[in-house]
């Protein structure tokens, strides 16, 4: 199916704030990455000396399993898909970086999360330590949820308030809840959506674990949250296409040393 970019990014900046693409990866691609992510964290169990192997004790060990793009190559492919590139690059500019893409699982019994922005928002509340004035005009963060198993009503699917991301500040509880719904859709589908929407998982009701990619895409002016060239293996970077190197930072400029004469105070 052919979806079309501009009107996607106008539903994100100015409609509800959201879109959900449904089944865009494969179910091949789907089952691979939550095989990988399960035996990631299996290597962080076997680190943190947990005897149980079962699947969700292994699971139950962290709630973020990061630096994807290190890890497999089927990740690497999710990362760049051509409809959230796109999307995102009419959004964020046609250079726009990579900030993070990493697992997020939400645990049997896990609660509901507060709802927040996301990364470089994450702290509004604390608006001192923003510029005066900043506002929604434009957007510095887009996010990709991609579902790794199907995302339900009872498992957590993400919560968002529509239309929030135009308010341009830190979630109000007493706001958010009256409007809030829950992005449901398959596995294999895509929740996209700028950082200034307010959202936050869901109760998780059920007694498995939902596994979910978040991905984090940035304008190239602003620092990503995760260090891509200094997590990634050079020996992976320098196998990656050109397309995804762009992503990582590969070649940009900045910053850099620009003063290197040495005084002798």
């Amino acid at each position: 199916m052919k979806y079309n970019a501009k009107k996607i990014a106008e539903e994100l900046l100015k409609g509800n704030g959201y879109y959900v693409v449904p089944k865009l990866f494969s179910k091949k691609d789907v089952k691979v990455a939550r095989e990988q992510i399960i035996e990631i964290a299996k290597s962080y169990q076997a680190t943190q000396k947990i005897k149980n192997q079962k699947e969700l004790s292994v699971l139950s060990v962290t709630n973020h399993v990061w630096n994807l793009i290190d890890k497999h190559e089927v990740f690497r492919k999710l990362v760049q898909h051509d409809l959230i590139i796109e999307v995102f690059s009419i959004i964020l500019g046609n250079e726009l970086k990579l900030g993070s893409f990493a697992a997020r699982i939400q645990q049997p019994g896990d609660k509901r999360q507060l709802p927040h922005l996301d990364y470089p928002y994450w702290d509004m509340y604390k608006l001192k330590s923003f510029p005066k004035y900043i506002n929604s005009s434009f957007a510095m963060n887009c996010q990709s949820t991609i579902m790794i198993d199907d995302f339900t009503l009872k498992n957590g699917a993400t919560m968002v308030g529509p239309g929030s991301q135009l308010r341009g500040y830190f979630p109000k509880e007493e706001e958010f809840w009256p409007i809030m719904k829950q992005t449901t859709g398959e596995a294999g589908s895509v929740m996209l959506m700028t950082g200034l929407l307010w959202h936050g998982a869901g109760d998780n009701k059920t007694n498995k674990p939902r596994v979910g990619i978040l991905g984090q895409y940035l304008p190239k002016f602003v620092k990503p949250m995760e260090d891509q060239l200094a997590s990634v293996d050079m020996k992976v970077i320098k196998k990656c296409n050109k397309k995804l190197q762009n992503l990582l930072g590969v070649g940009y400029p900045y910053p850099q040393v620009l003063d290197s004469t040495k005084l002798d105070y």
